[in-house]
């Protein structure tokens, strides 16, 4: 036998209750009306894998910050053997540049005592 709650106030019964001990001409009138409706049990949430799907996403997302650790990391050695790269090359192009500076000098002192001076 299926049970009955009441959505509004009915003689006794306040809304909410269980409708008992009404005839079913009478719960069929109170039906058509709508003051009353047919109990349904609460349908349970289905387990549509959204706790899951959490779990996964927490999971990934812990996965992506270890990574972006490293990659900060390797960035930060990456900087640092540019600025050593930086300096090798600047001391090597100031070594190349020290022979041809002596060399330009040597030419223009070459060129000064060849030439013969003026009084």
């Amino acid at each position: 036998m299926p049970k009955y709650i009441a959505k509004q106030s009915i003689g006794q019964f306040m809304p909410g209750d269980e409708i008992k001990g009404l005839n079913e001409e009478r719960i069929q009138a109170l039906l058509a009306t709508g003051a009353i409706e047919e109990y349904q049990e609460p349908e349970e949430p289905k387990a549509d894998g959204a706790a899951a799907q959490l779990a996964n996403l927490a999971a990934e997302v812990a996965e992506l910050k270890a990574n972006e650790l490293k990659l900060i990391e390797a960035k930060g050695k990456a900087e640092q053997e540019n600025a050593e790269l930086k300096a090798k090359v600047e001391g090597l192009e100031k070594s190349l540049n020290a022979p041809e500076a002596a060399l330009k000098k040597a030419t223009a002192e070459s060129k000064k005592a060849a030439t013969p001076t003026e009084k």
